[in-house]
């Protein structure tokens, strides 16, 4: 059992060390001042999102970029609240600004799917950038894209997303800090190993002529989630280097944190549910390690506060062999974890959530697992619909 023990341990904290190297070779992308050349498309679908969009319509308005070279199309998939009426208001308001309002066309499982794919029949620019209806865009986004796109020889550029700050933290917020702050992570770290298989829609920029020679989503259209994912991979299998990562302090996209545990779990469910149709090797690979160590971590954990029990009931030190090893084992992830996090949350200025991370990871195998497992067996909700597996 010991050496099983080791042995994942050992692939998990070289797989680490690698992502940490990856991401020491991502460096930040300085923009230099050049004439804006791109003409982009912002497709942002929006279901009742009528207490977020005022924040998102206010952060596009500001962006400093010609307001000829960008349009924004607003899908909205069957609102029910007032959210339609605050983006007819945003038009009247932006005259100056190319805006259009879309009802989505459902043709398959994933509504945002469907959203993205009627906004791009209808879109004018060359390249296509997604964003969601609760995030917030910064200033400098399209025009340090454009200088990007300019640089760089590529089909799809993926950018950092963080949850926005809040004033209070509980043990909810910071959770979702770290654990988001560990995916942002494995993201830049895989881009820097070139084996890119981490992006998030939130903040995803492509050439609309890559997405439609690919037919759009039709080699997953099926599945609820992963609009960005399966992109990223479509168009990763197109030619090698078709896909850059961004890292700058211009374009990271700020999204609203979850507001309950029901809320945070399903997003993850809905996150998780679509691993099983990964294509590419190293997705896979990271999904089951991942997984696979989260388990071994809570049994092992759970071990070991058995063995401190039954010896101090019965007073033996039969149990020597787990108190002596299992806390070496523990220890070894949460150092390896830790690093990577840190790092990551200096960059995005998170640091301060660093003070929760010893009780936060304790829980986090727990939880991750749960839901790795939940993701496989049940379905979720998300956006006031359920969805089977």
């Amino acid at each position: 059992m010991l050496w099983i023990i080791s042995i994942v341990t050992f692939i998990y904290v070289i797989a680490i060390i690698l992502l940490l190297m990856g991401d020491i070779l991502i460096k930040t992308f300085e923009s230099t001042r050049s004439k804006p050349q791109t003409r982009f498309s912002i497709i942002i679908p929006f279901r009742n999102e009528a207490t977020h969009l005022p924040a998102l319509l206010k952060t596009l308005a500001e962006i400093s970029y010609p307001t000829s070279l960008f349009e924004i199309l607003l899908v909205n998939d069957e609102s029910t609240d007032t959210s339609t009426t605050i983006v007819s208001q945003f038009i009247k308001d932006q005259k100056s600004i190319d805006i259009t309002l879309l009802e989505n066309n459902r043709i398959s499982a994933s509504p945002k799917k469907d959203a993205i794919q009627t906004a791009i029949h209808k879109a004018k620019g060359d390249w296509i950038i997604t964003t969601d209806a609760d995030c917030k865009t910064p200033v400098e986004w399209l025009e340090t894209i454009d200088a990007f796109i300019q640089k760089k020889d590529v089909k799809m550029v993926v950018m950092p997303v963080a949850i926005a700050k809040n004033k209070s933290i509980s043990f909810l917020k910071a959770y979702e800090q770290l654990d988001f702050l560990s995916l942002m992570g494995a993201t830049t770290g895989s881009f820097g190993l070139g084996v890119p298989f981490l992006c998030n829609g939130a903040n995803l920029a492509f050439e609309k002529t890559a997405f439609l020679h690919l037919n759009g989503y039709t080699s997953n259209n099926h599945l609820a989630s992963g609009d960005d994912h399966f992109l990223l991979e479509d168009i990763s299998r197109l030619s090698a280097g078709n896909v850059g990562y961004l890292r700058s302090q211009k374009v990271v996209v700020t999204t609203r944190a979850q507001s309950s545990w029901n809320d945070f779990i399903s997003q993850r469910i809905r996150w998780a549910s679509k691993a099983p149709a990964y294509t590419f090797w190293f997705s896979k690979f990271m999904g089951v390690l991942v997984f696979g160590i989260n388990v071994l971590w809570s049994l092992l954990f759970i071990t070991l506060l058995i063995s401190y029990l039954l010896s101090f009931i019965d007073g033996g030190d039969v149990y020597a062999f787990a108190k002596a090893y299992i806390p070496l084992f523990i220890i070894v992830k949460l150092i390896v974890d830790a690093i990577l996090i840190y790092k990551q949350s200096r960059f995005y200025k998170r640091s301060k959530y660093m003070f929760w991370y010893p009780i936060i990871m304790i829980c986090y195998p727990f939880l991750s697992s749960y839901i790795a497992i939940a993701s496989l067996v049940r379905g979720f909700e998300w956006k006031e619909r359920t969805y089977g597996k």
